[in-house]
Formats: C-alpha cells, sequence, structure tokens
C-alpha cells in the first residue's frame, strides 16, 4: 500500500514536467502576495476615505497595463529566448535591461500624463508610484526572470517573494507609526524596491553567473519582447481598465468600493493564477510529435482550472457573512459588489491555457491580436455602460469582455491546431512516400 501510493504521488509530481512543484512554488508567491494586498487594505481602510482609495486602485490599474509593456514583456521574453532559442544568458541579459529601461521611461511619461488629467492624488504621488512601478519594480520582475533562465523557476519565486515581503512592511511600518498616506507609502515603495534593485544587479545576478551590463537589444530580443507586451498589455487593460474607467467616469468613491470588493475575489481566482504561471513555459517548446497536441493540452488543463474556478467562487460566496469582518467603516457596501464579481472566476479559467497553447503553435500573432480585440470590446462596453451605472455597469463590461476571450481564444486554437495537425500529416505522408520510392532506405 506505501509503496502504490508513492508511486502515484511521485506520477502526480511529475505531471506536466514536474507542473506541481512548480505550482506549489507559484502558489506560495501568490498567496503571500493576497494576504500582503489583503493586509494592506484592511490597514489603508484606516487611513484613506472610498475616494482616495478608489484613485490609489485607478492609478494602478493605469499603470498595470503599461507595466506589461515594461516589465512582463522584457521578462517573458527572457524565458522564451532560452527556453526556445538557447540563447546566450549575458545577451538576454544586455537586451532585457536595457528594453526595460527604455520602455519604462516611456511608458512613465504617458502614466504620469494621463493619471495627472485622470486621477485625483497630487503630482508627487503619482511620479513617485509611477517610478516605483515601471522603473524599479519593473526592472526587479526582469531579474527575477533572468534568475529563473540561469537557476530555476524557484529561484525566480523567491526573488518575488521579497518584493511582496517590502511591500508588507512599509504598509506595516508607515501604519505602526501613525503616518500612512499615499505619498508616504509611495516614497516607501520607491526607495525599498531601489535598494533591492540595487543588490540584485549588483550581487544576485552576478552570482549566477551574469555580467550585468546594458547593450542594443538585438532584433530578436525586440520580437520576443512584442510578443508578450502586446497582448499582456491588452490583457491587463482588460482585467483593470474597469478601475481606471470608473475614476475617468468621476466613479471615484465606485472605483474604492470596486477595488476593494476585487481584492476579495482575487483570493478565489489564486488557485488559477498559480496553475497558469507554473504552466506557462511548458507551453513554450514547439514539440508536438502528433495531432492535437496542443488542444489536448490546453483542454486538459482548462477542464481542471474551470473545477478549481466553481468550486472556488461557490466556497466564497458560502462564505460570504464572513466579509462583516473584513470591511467596515465606509468600506461595508463593498460587500455587495463581491457576490456579482464572484461570476469573473470561473470565466477566467477558460481562457489563459487556450491562448499559451496559441504560442506552442508559433501564433504569437494571433494571439496578440485576439487579446488586443479583447481590449477593444472591454473600452467599448466600458465607454457603453459604466456612465451611466458606476460599479455595476464595470462588472457586466468585464463579465462580458471575458466571454468574448475565452470563445475567441477557443475557437482560435481549435482552428490553427488543425492547420498545425495538416501539416504533420502532409510532412508524414511525404516521408512514406520518400521510403516507397527508395527501398534501400528502409530498416529492415
Amino acid at each position: 500500500m506505501g509503496e502504490q501510493l508513492r508511486r502515484a504521488f511521485a506520477r502526480v509530481w511529475g505531471a506536466f514536467d514536474g507542473l506541481a512543484e512548480d505550482t506549489l512554488w507559484a502558489g506560495v508567491l501568490d498567496l503571500a502576495a493576497v494576504m500582503s494586498a489583503v493586509f494592506s487594505f484592511v490597514l489603508l481602510q484606516q487611513a484613506l476615505n472610498p475616494e482616495s482609495y478608489g484613485a490609489l486602485f485607478g492609478l494602478y490599474a493605469l499603470v498595470s497595463p503599461l507595466g506589461s509593456l515594461t516589465f512582463a514583456g522584457p521578462g517573458l521574453a527572457v524565458i522564451q529566448r532560452r527556453i526556445r532559442y538557447e540563447e546566450d544568458l549575458n545577451e538576454i541579459l544586455r537586451s532585457s535591461l536595457s528594453l526595460t529601461f527604455m520602455i519604462g521611461l516611456a511608458a512613465s511619461v504617458v502614466a504620469t500624463t494621463l493619471a495627472v488629467i485622470f486621477i485625483d492624488l497630487s503630482t508627487l504621488e503619482i511620479l513617485l508610484i509611477v517610478a516605483s512601478e515601471l522603473l524599479a519594480s519593473s526592472t526587479i520582475f526582469v531579474c527575477s526572470r533572468l534568475v529563473q533562465a540561469a537557476v530555476s523557476y524557484p529561484a525566480m519565486v523567491r526573488v518575488k517573494l521579497v518584493v511582496v515581503a517590502l511591500k508588507t512592511l512599509a504598509v506595516g511600518g508607515l501604519y505602526a507609526f501613525g503616518i500612512l498616506s499615499v505619498r508616504n507609502l509611495a516614497a516607501c515603495y520607491l526607495l525599498f524596491y531601489s535598494l533591492y534593485l540595487v543588490w540584485l544587479l549588483a550581487r544576485r545576478l552576478p552570482a549566477v553567473g551574469y555580467k550585468v551590463q546594458l547593450g542594443r537589444p538585438s532584433n530578436n530580443a525586440l520580437r520576443s519582447t512584442a510578443v508578450f507586451a502586446v497582448p499582456m498589455a491588452a490583457s491587463n487593460l482588460q482585467l483593470d481598465g474597469d478601475k481606471f474607467a470608473l475614476n475617468v467616469f468621476n466613479f471615484s468613491a465606485d472605483a474604492g468600493l470596486y477595488g476593494a470588493a476585487y481584492r476579495v475575489v482575487s483570493l478565489g481566482s489564486l488557485p488559477l493564477r498559480v496553475i497558469e504561471q507554473a504552466a506557462f513555459h511548458r507551453f513554450l517548446p514547439d514539440n508536438a510529435i502528433d495531432s492535437g497536441h496542443h488542444m489536448r493540452k490546453a483542454a486538459r488543463l482548462t477542464a481542471f482550472m474551470f473545477g478549481v474556478g466553481v468550486i472556488t467562487a461557490g466556497s466564497i460566496y458560502v462564505a460570504s457573512p464572513l466579509l462583516d469582518y473584513l470591511f467596515f467603516g465606509e468600506f461595508e457596501k463593498a460587500r455587495d459588489i463581491v457576490p456579482w464579481l464572484l461570476f469573473f472566476i470561473p470565466l477566467i479559467a477558460l481562457s489563459g491555457t487556450p491562448m499559451n497553447g496559441l504560442l506552442g503553435l508559433g501564433r504569437a500573432k494571433e494571439r496578440a491580436a485576439i487579446y488586443l480585440s479583447s481590449a477593444a470590446v472591454s473600452l467599448l462596453l466600458y465607454a457603453v455602460l459604466i456612465p451611466g451605472r458606476g460599479w455595476p455597469g464595470a462588472v457586466i463590461a468585464t463579465i462580458g469582455s471575458e466571454v468574448y476571450l475565452a470563445i475567441a481564444s477557443w475557437i482560435a486554437i481549435f482552428h490553427y491546431q488543425r492547420i498545425a495537425d495538416q501539416k504533420l500529416m502532409a510532412a508524414a505522408s511525404e516521408e512514406r512516400s520518400a521510403l516507397d520510392s527508395n527501398p534501400a532506405d528502409r530498416v529492415v
């Protein structure tokens, strides 16, 4: 019996090319991040009103898609260039860091300009948050991916866990001294991130074999970065644009309540994000040897993730009376928003995996086009539904855009998998024909 259990555990642990171990590490990271976010929210409730919290959340919603250009693009390109193309690590570092700084500066200008126009925070507060996220934090993210490329996925997670600890320390420390405010928090973030970044560049990266220096980005780096940056920015615009749109249409109080409810719902989406993050790089190699390879892989993982999403959404709904202990004061109305956002949890399980499957099929451009079209649908729905409805309009628009993305992603992977299968069958047929015409080449 003990031997059977051991073998069963070994099969589960080794499934999807070691996905279980990486999922565990990803789970530790996301759980720590969510707990830090909830901890921060509880303290910020006592320091900010819904309008101020909504403005802060709206600024981060603006920074999120721009940050995808700054860190997600170069960071994920690091993994693709190492795993799929097996490029030299130091060449990857030179290109990725240079791109991060250049895109970060451009994104910072855009974010600051839009935030000054639409977000009700001071210019100094906006500058501090933008610099901490689009410059310092983005470069830390890319450094973490460089560590993953040189060492392992768990090593990358450990780099990111320090960032979560720094965020928690900043909020808790400022609250303990009675000086928690948007300005002080943003200044602490920038200071802590900058010091940690200096250590990563001076000590951590050289310790795993890197020679830290900047250089002209290669054409491969530009292409790989664009492959990930554009769809990630579009995806984050779809996910977080509603909070920014609420501020644009002067629903800053709604944005604060909506953001507070979103924090709770993010707990339910935690298992899904964990699995998708850990499985991402397993779709990158073009290693299909049979028909339907990427379609089957995406279908199996999506079915599992959808089941997890339904269970977690139902669990949060059943446990909704406990929200009385989380929301208080001016944020009590956020409890009424949580049930509506629960529909979002199983929906996000339906699109991420097939979209990653498109990468394995070599359809990066088509994948980016789907994300861009989904973002366009989101913006249209925000413009139509939010002005007259506030947060209910944001909920409807977000769910509608997720339904569109799920449908489009499965249509795309079904279509392009069929094309790939036809090419595979044609290649096999040509090989058989060649053997038939040259009997001496056959193996007896």
